[in-house]
């Protein structure tokens, strides 16, 4: 089991690095605003993020295999931390977007080297629960995020952004003097070989692992979930301030329902679980309770129908996620930091793609996002029995060809 204190200040970290995360999206806006920028090339400078993180997690997976999580996990909590300050500096869009790109380049193997380390240090059958606590870490600073920005935000607007990036570079000493590493000899997992021989498995052909057996639908279920939850967090106060006329108060609930329930989930409830089921089960639970959630919000004749559906949704995320993220860390085919890389550059693409879906679908019906956002869930479903189906079949004619 991964050492307390070591746990503990990798956990703090992040809630920082996803705080400064947290606080600075919601005043983006602002700047962005004060720069005289159209609603497109606001778009932009949050889509110019993801692209980045989908291009250069996998880089910095693969080094993280090679050179350490540590050194990776230092420079990515930098890049962020100097990303944000260098917001104040820009401006023009150009040196906006610049910064952004850059910024996203340089911290995207944070959370790829924080999310090895975990399981480097973990025991397989305490791994689900670790990282799901690291992950309710994440959703907690993520959650507190707004309501610092709003605090700061009356003292200007370049405020917040200073918070954020003094956030992230005070983590920094910390990290270096009480966080090891965790590439060690004896950790056969982590060594980046096929199975059954000494060969180094390339960047290139670790990229088309993605496409095979025991990785593909988990990266299914990583770009389709991602998909849906960007549509619903880009979209949630649009849909609800058109079809409700919600007020300030109720949209922050909606969010705070769903971000709610997946921090208290992850803490306390998932441990119960694996206690009770296994990884595919909690899987196939939560996506139920995903699509359950979606319909509730698309369909919903009153807000507070809407804001169940938030809670939903919240609820199978936070099983599905982290029970996803643990599967992927135990295939050992091609070392922990660029499979859990790969994972990261599926999230990245799916935040791409559910925002400018939602986006135009939004414009014909108000709740076709959302409706979208089901039928994606129920699809991740339909795949994970079809899955459990097939294997059930290979072990059956497994153990017929034994048996003959």
């Amino acid at each position: 089991m991964m050492e307390r204190k070591a746990f503990f200040l990798l956990g703090f970290i992040m809630f920082l690095t996803m705080t400064g995360y947290g606080i600075v999206l919601p005043t983006l806006p602002f700047l962005a605003d004060d720069l005289g920028l159209s609603s497109v090339q606001m778009s932009s400078l949050i889509i110019i993020w993801a692209v980045s993180q989908l291009i250069t997690a996998p880089i910095w997976g693969r080094l993280a295999d090679k050179i350490g999580r540590k050194p990776v996990l230092m420079i990515g909590v930098f890049g962020f931390g100097v990303a944000f300050l260098l917001l104040i500096l820009a401006q023009n869009y150009w040196q906006l977007l610049l910064v952004r790109l850059i910024g996203a380049a340089i911290s995207s193997g944070t959370q790829t080297a924080a999310f090895s380390m975990v399981a480097d240090h973990t025991r397989k059958e305490f791994r689900n629960q670790t990282i799901a606590k690291m992950g309710a870490v994440n959703g907690l600073g993520f959650l507190c995020g707004p309501a610092i920005g709003g605090l700061f935000s009356p003292f200007g607007v370049v405020v917040p952004f200073i918070i954020a990036g003094s956030l992230a570079l005070i983590t920094l000493p910390f990290a270096h003097f009480y966080i090891r590493d965790s590439i060690n000899n004896d950790n056969k997992e982590t060594q980046n070989t096929f199975a059954g021989n000494n060969e180094t498995v390339s960047f290139w052909k670790s990229i088309t692992m993605v496409t095979k057996t025991g990785y593909w639908n988990h990266y299914m279920i990583i770009l389709g979930l991602s998909i849906a939850a960007s549509s619903f967090f880009g979209l949630l106060g649009y849909y609800l301030i058109a079809k409700f006329e919600a007020t300030p108060i109720f949209v922050s609930m909606a969010f705070s329902a769903q971000a709610g329930t997946s921090v208290l989930v992850q803490f306390f409830l998932l441990k119960k679980c694996y206690e009770v089921w296994n990884e595919d089960t909690i899987t196939k639970i939560g996506l139920f309770f995903t699509a359950i959630g979606y319909c509730l919000i698309s369909f919903a004749p009153l807000i507070w129908v809407a804001i169940l559906g938030c809670v939903f949704t919240g609820f199978g995320q936070s099983l599905v996620r982290p029970t996803t993220i643990a599967m992927l860390s135990k295939r050992t085919e091609m070392g922990r930091g660029i499979t859990l890389g790969l994972q990261e550059s599926m999230d990245s693409l799916g935040r791409i793609l559910g925002p400018l879906w939602g986006g135009w679908v939004f414009i014909y019906l108000v709740s076709a996002p959302f409706i979208t956002s089901a039928v994606i869930t129920v699809i991740l479903l339909g795949v994970a029995f079809l899955i459990t189906y097939q294997q059930k079949i290979e072990i059956s004619l497994h153990k017929d060809t034994s048996n003959s």
